[in-house]
């Protein structure tokens, strides 16, 4: 005989999804055992994130990927609440307006959500990093409003993609999929990451896939793509990146704020000028690999240099190509993406 007692608590919790906090609070007016599952401070904080998604979470991985949010999301997602019934009540009723206010916030929303899009496409451009802190700070105030909406945890995941913290782009996809699993650019995001992180398997280079080196020496193509990065760097366009400029490359690239002596140290191994400034030359036979730099050993021998990253390239292009990936190109095909 089913009694009170011997119903599972995954199904009573389950049941608690589905009401709103006035109806949980007479259910667990009707026994002792009722009372404890339903006042349970971890209940409410389940419920939280069932119906509103877990912005606790997205926040902490957002800022520890390197991205300066609005300091209003700090004040909200900073820390978790201690009374999370509380919590949920006070938001349920926030989100909860009349029709006009609801209608009003749609429109607010998708409009701002398209124009975090237009930020997105001028990033590439720009490479100004704090455009991505921005827009995620929109995103994140987007899904405060609107929980379930999918579009926005895939651009936050787009966005840490770009900063080439992969394994963080793919648990905001997670989240996205909770939402909405038919959000087919969540599967398409996914599966780019995946190739990642996964490596390009085999050394072999398929149909679509476009070579990096030939004949020891870099691809005209890659060469290509390497001088429009470093263009787009070059702000002040003097044919060297500055301190500020090879800063900013390098965040783009690894999420990573080097230390002022270690770029000096760039610029005097790799080639730069009397202000210790990297010049297009020294970038290319840098070629973005600020991993690498770490683990290289030093050296005044550009040669030495060039034949350590080209031997590198050959051994495991992984890494060049998802550096490709983080500026706006394919990795496999060396072309721009996000061209409209």
């Amino acid at each position: 005989m089913l009694t009170i007692e011997t119903i599972p608590q995954t199904v009573l919790i389950e049941l608690a999804f589905s009401l709103d906090p006035a109806d949980i609070a007479r259910l667990a007016q009707t026994c002792k055992t009722f009372f404890q599952i339903y006042t349970s401070n971890e209940l409410w904080r389940s419920k939280t994130h069932h119906d509103f998604g877990n912005l606790f979470a997205v926040y902490h991985i957002l800022t520890t990927s390197g991205l300066e949010l609005d300091p209003t999301l700090g004040t909200k997602f900073a820390n978790e609440p201690s009374n999370w019934r509380q919590y949920y009540i006070e938001k349920n009723n926030a989100v909860n307006g009349t029709d006009a206010q609801n209608n009003a916030l749609v429109d607010e929303g998708e409009e701002e959500y398209i124009k975090a899009q237009k930020d997105l496409q001028s990033f590439q451009d720009s490479q100004d990093v704090s455009i991505l802190s921005r827009v995620a700070s929109k995103l994140v105030w987007i899904l405060d409003v609107f929980p379930g909406h999918a579009g926005c945890y895939h651009l936050l995941g787009f966005i840490l993609y770009i900063l080439n913290r992969l394994e963080e782009a793919m648990m905001l996809l997670d989240f996205g999929r909770t939402v909405d699993p038919e959000y087919e650019p969540i599967d398409d995001l996914e599966e780019e990451i995946s190739k990642i992180l996964n490596g390009y398997k085999g050394s072999e280079v398929t149909l679509e896939e476009e070579p990096l080196i030939k004949d020891h020496e870099l691809t005209p193509k890659l060469a290509e793509v390497l001088n429009e990065i470093f263009e787009t760097f070059d702000q002040d366009h003097d044919g060297a990146l500055n301190n500020e400029e090879l800063g900013n490359f390098i965040f783009t690239t690894n999420g990573s704020h080097p230390p002022p002596q270690f770029l000096v140290q760039i610029a005097q191994r790799f080639g730069g000028t009397e202000r210790y400034w990297l010049t297009k030359d020294g970038f290319l036979v840098k070629c973005g690999s600020y991993k690498s730099l770490i683990i290289q050993a030093p050296s005044t021998n550009c040669f030495v240099l060039q034949a350590f990253y080209l031997e590198q390239t050959l051994d495991d292009p992984t890494e060049t190509r998802s550096d490709l990936s983080v500026h706006g190109y394919d990795g496999q095909t060396l072309q721009k993406m996000m061209q409209e």
